[in-house]
């Protein structure tokens, strides 16, 4: 009858959109542990790459530097001047550090939304893409710095670069350009360090540096990984495992539903296929055909659902001077999606080889039309 091809086309319809959303929420979660991978990897191994991170109590000289490199362990040490300034441009303002590094340096380097290393000019500054849509300023534009410290006199530098960082707002100079706009002389605030990662060696080395009154405090690299993780990221992880999870169970749920509906509803069609031969297996094959069917055109549909929800949470967070989200995919995200969905869909028609084989045909050709 038209009333019951609309109920089967309404079924269908319905089916496709459970899909559609839980393949689209599939395909978030598995976005978002895309981005936080690519987070840590951009942040703590293509920007920094130090293993250890050390402050000392006051600014020195150079000759400290020297002191750094003859520790057991030490294959690489940088200095580093961390200045907090006040930036201007016109009206607008912000409070942010000023990094000092060398022109060469290995074991922090800025880089665009490319990833290419963008190389500190001996003059002007290179800030972060949040710190510069802050200011509202681009390459070739002029900003005033008032550094807490030294002299604190204004001074005004060009915008040599725009950086892409996901962490916090930050700007770069040169090390020597920088001390020159505190108080002139050559000075360093800590050092980066990259080890041997012998384990000996590192024992001492943390030895030697508790040992050390003129050094304020020390970071590693995995510690910060670490605390990012339990500050920042932990949260993140239970989202997408409550997300991944809901997602499931709409996958699952839509086919179970879907299939049983049917099956109640065409009892004579199977009691017929069962009087003429069918096993269960077989009979629950067709339902199969089109179960499939439905679910590879939701979640087809569903794909762009997914990537626009990733792209609404990554626009939430960009306005955050802490911690933004970058837009980014793998094969594997899209891949995995389509398969899990697929996975989700043949565990759940499971359920009706069974309901086919306890279906009682020969009563079911008593059902009335």
């Amino acid at each position: 009858t038209l009333r019951g091809v609309f109920r089967s086309r309404l079924r269908a319809v319905a089916s496709v959109l459970a899909s559609s959303m839980g393949a689209g929420l599939l395909l978030t979660g598995f976005m978002m542990t895309e981005i936080q991978n690519y987070l840590i990897d951009f942040q703590f191994h293509a920007i920094t790459r130090s293993d250890i991170d050390l402050v000392f109590e006051a600014d020195r000289g150079g000759d400290s530097l020297d002191e750094v490199r003859r520790l057991p362990g030490v294959d690489l040490a940088e200095p580093t001047l961390n200045v907090a300034c006040t930036l201007v441009h016109g009206c607008y303002r912000r409070k942010a550090g000023i990094i000092g590094l060398t022109p060469d340096a290995r074991l922090t380097t800025p880089r665009d939304q490319d990833r290419q290393i963008i190389r500190i000019p001996e003059s002007g500054i290179v800030v972060t893409k949040r710190l510069a849509d802050i200011l509202h300023v681009a390459v070739g534009d002029r900003v005033t710095v008032v550094p807490v410290k030294g002299e604190r006199r204004p001074v005004e530098v060009s915008i040599a670069g725009v950086s892409e960082s996901f962490l916090g707002l930050a700007a770069y100079a040169e090390i020597g350009f920088l001390s020159r706009l505190v108080d002139g002389a050559f000075t360093m605030s800590g050092a980066q360090l990259a080890t041997n990662r012998d384990p000996a060696d590192r024992l001492q080395l943390y030895r030697q540096l508790k040992r050390t009154p003129a050094i304020q405090s020390i970071a590693t690299r995995q510690d910060m990984i670490d605390k990012m993780i339990d500050t920042l990221l932990k949260n993140q992880y239970v989202f997408i495992f409550v997300l991944t999870l809901f997602s499931g169970v709409i996958l699952f749920g839509s086919v179970v539903n879907t299939s049983l509906v049917s099956l109640a509803e065409r009892q004579r069609e199977v009691a017929t296929f069962r009087a003429l031969g069918y096993t269960a297996w077989e009979v629950g094959g067709l339902f199969l055909r089109e179960n499939v069917l439905v679910n590879v055109v939701g979640s087809l549909l569903g794909l762009p659902f997914g990537y626009l929800l990733v792209k609404l949470t990554s626009l939430a967070y960009a306005q955050n001077d802490l911690f933004r989200l970058p837009v980014v995919s793998a094969p594997w995200v899209w891949i995995t999606t389509i398969a899990l969905s697929m996975a989700f869909a043949l565990l759940a028609h499971l359920v009706v080889p069974s309901r086919v084989h306890q279906l009682n045909y020969l009563e079911a050709f008593k059902v009335s039309e």
